[in-house]
């Protein structure tokens, strides 16, 4: 069976290299894959619709981590279109005070001609404690940070996170929740919340792996995808 087309929205920060390990078995099962870009758009609002200017007639859709909560608007807006719904290590919380203050203070602390991506310590954290210090790993999420540049990374630490959880029950397409283990930026709890809120969906569970499941454990990404999109009628 054909995965068909699967549109794939990236986290804060990452860029559609966030999923180069998880290309090839997706198009091995017949999918057509769409890339959003996060690099445009003031608010969660004006992202959500500019990737939907670029989303096929119908497709399964796909949101990590901040992703997840653009996939959400764009479910809502364009409900008939969305065949799917995976949300993978995400939530449907807003930020919390202290949250927001730390993102604005980091766009504050820096300038155009200081920015250098993330710091290799808070890309450490959204590691597996035991991968957090993994230079291959930090290169290729620091790198993401880099090419996205300076802007970018005021907007998106500047976003209002707010929360959803009162709209989740109007979700009404197959959705599956996918959660890692280990992750300490979004617990497990939140995932749960989602799962329970949203009618029908499933939760899966991903061990072993920190907050950046399709760097960390690429191969059991797939393998939750393929395996449940296949099962769909």
């Amino acid at each position: 069976m054909s995965l068909g087309n699967i549109v794939l929205i990236p986290g804060y920060m990452t860029d559609d290299r966030l999923w180069d390990d998880v290309v090839e078995p997706l198009k091995a099962q017949g999918a057509a894959l769409t890339f959003a870009q996060l690099d445009s758009g003031q608010t969660m609002d004006e992202m959500a619709e500019r990737i939907i200017e670029t989303c096929p007639q119908n497709f399964v859709l796909l949101g990590f981590s901040m992703g997840g909560y653009i996939a959400r608007k764009i479910q809502q807006r364009i409900p008939e279109r969305v065949t799917a719904l995976i949300l993978v290590a995400t939530s449907s919380r807003a930020d919390s005070a202290l949250q927001q203050r730390t993102k604005a203070s980091a766009a504050d602390a820096v300038t155009a001609h200081s920015y250098n991506g993330l710091s290799h310590l808070s890309l450490g954290y959204s590691l597996h404690v035991d991968r957090s210090k993994d230079p291959e790993l930090l290169q290729r999420l620091k790198g993401m940070g880099q090419r996205l540049g300076y802007e970018v990374f005021v907007r998106q630490s500047r976003l209002d996170r707010s929360s959803d959880t009162d709209r989740l029950s109007q979700i009404h397409c197959p959705t599956l929740v996918i959660a890692a283990r280990n992750d300490r930026m979004r617990s497990l709890e939140e995932s749960t919340e989602l799962q329970t809120h949203i009618p029908g969906a499933e939760l899966r569970v991903i061990e072993n792996c920190g907050h950046m499941i399709p760097l960390e454990q690429p191969a059991a990404l797939c393998d939750e995808i393929i395996h449940w999109l296949n099962l769909m009628p």
